[in-house]
């Protein structure tokens, strides 16, 4: 039997307890009257069920836990069963449900004194017959029934103190199965922040890997050509067939070492780790501005937070593809830049005002970096972003990238130490 089965055991016990009285006056009051009416009997048996009701049905919290008014209840109700039984024998269903009450009511070896009251009670009509002393008959019944009584008594006690042990095991153990879940989930998630951290090490050190090699091969070459190639213009005339084509080949390596310097930036996160994430756009910016030499404007609007790293960079290659985009498709005269610090979102737009492009159309996305607007995609639903594109032919175009405003979990826990 488990814990829930001896709690349901013991409450329907209880519920046969509270009930007990009721039903035994209710059963002896009709046959007493019947056979004999008299007023006192009647009032004795209104008397116990009103004691019965005022002391146990009226304060349920009394019964096991308060034992002066249970020891003062126990003695009345035993009084007035005696009392009815002297008067009529059928009131010794009354007097009989004495026995259990006393085990129910009284605690410790109190129960036991109550339940020699008990047999001593129903002794005493047929004592007052007879001899007590000579016919041994009443003096052998209630020695008897208080043995056994006592016995069933006890051995029902020990099954309820086992019950309210296993029950205290079983709550121990839900407790501490309990804690044993909360440790599992708590090392689940510590392994696999580990894990985690330990792939974004790798890709990191990959990526630092790939941006140096870009600099010591893609990017040194290209930059040694464009210097031969500055070198040579001013040794072409320019009325020389080979002037045009010094030229062409001049413009190719620039924008290629341009292109092979972007991807250096963006396989290494490095500027991010120089100051906030405002700070390092307007730097990336400035430096478009330069090369390309463009009016560009950066704006930041709201009050800024430090966001996870994973969103901070993403918000970072989308300004850089951005404005990479302006530079090879829109020729366009003005770029605006703007972050804007929302309470759940951050947000980041770019403006130029360049010839602008069909989105519908395939031709036109493959014209205006349709591979690297479908990777700006990629990264920014990632981290739950959002990516709209809104442009057409002769009014420019107009990119917008929202991240959710989900600061580093250290920050987090400063802030909630702090409140």
């Amino acid at each position: 039997m488990d814990a829930h089965a001896d709690g349901s055991s013991q409450s329907r016990w209880d519920r046969v307890w509270l009930l007990s009285p009721y039903l035994a006056v209710a059963v002896a009051a009709p046959s007493a009257a019947l056979r004999e009416p008299a007023p006192l009997t009647l009032a004795l048996s209104a008397l116990v069920v009103g004691w019965h009701w005022w002391m146990v049905t009226a304060h349920p919290g009394w019964p096991e836990r308060r034992a002066v008014p249970m020891t003062l209840y126990f003695t009345v109700l035993l009084g007035l069963a005696g009392a009815l039984y002297v008067r009529d024998s059928v009131y010794f269903v009354l007097l009989a449900a004495c026995y259990p009450t006393a085990f129910v009511t009284l605690p410790g070896r109190l129960a036991y004194v109550g339940v020699v009251a008990t047999s001593a009670a129903l002794a005493v009509p047929s004592a007052l017959g007879a001899d007590w002393w000579a016919l041994p008959g009443p003096l052998a019944s209630a020695c008897g029934s208080t043995v056994l009584v006592c016995a069933v008594g006890g051995a029902l006690r020990a099954v309820e103190a086992e019950a309210r042990r296993r029950r205290l095991a079983y709550d121990e153990l839900a407790a501490a199965h309990a804690r044993m879940s909360e440790l599992a989930r708590t090392n689940a998630g510590l392994q696999d922040e580990l894990l985690e951290r330990a792939r974004e090490s790798g890709v990191l050190t990959e990526r630092t890997r790939m941006a140096r090699e870009l600099h010591d091969t893609l990017a040194q070459g290209l930059a040694g050509i464009l210097t031969h190639l500055e070198a040579a213009d001013g040794h072409v005339p320019p009325e020389h067939p080979a002037r045009g084509h010094v030229d062409v080949a001049r413009r190719a390596a620039r924008e290629n070492l341009a292109e092979a310097r972007r991807w250096m930036l963006a396989l290494r996160p490095a500027p991010l780790d120089d100051g906030t994430l405002a700070e390092t756009l307007a730097a990336v910016v400035e430096r478009w501005r330069t090369d390309n030499g463009a009016r560009a404007t950066v704006t930041a609007t709201g009050a800024p937070v430090r966001l996870r790293p994973d969103a901070e960079e993403t918000i970072l290659r989308a300004t850089q593809e951005a404005l990479a985009n302006v530079a090879r498709h829109a020729r366009a005269g003005q770029v605006r830049v703007t972050l804007s610090f929302m309470d759940d979102v951050v947000a980041l737009d770019v403006l130029d005002d360049g010839v602008g492009f069909d989105p519908d159309a395939p031709s036109g996305a493959s014209e205006h970096g349709g591979f690297g607007l479908s990777a700006m995609r990629h990264r920014v639903t990632r981290v739950a972003g959002t990516l709209t594109v809104e442009s057409a032919p002769g009014r420019g175009t107009a990119l917008s990238v929202t991240v959710p405003a989900l600061r580093p979990e250290a920050d987090e826990a400063d802030e909630g130490e702090r409140s």
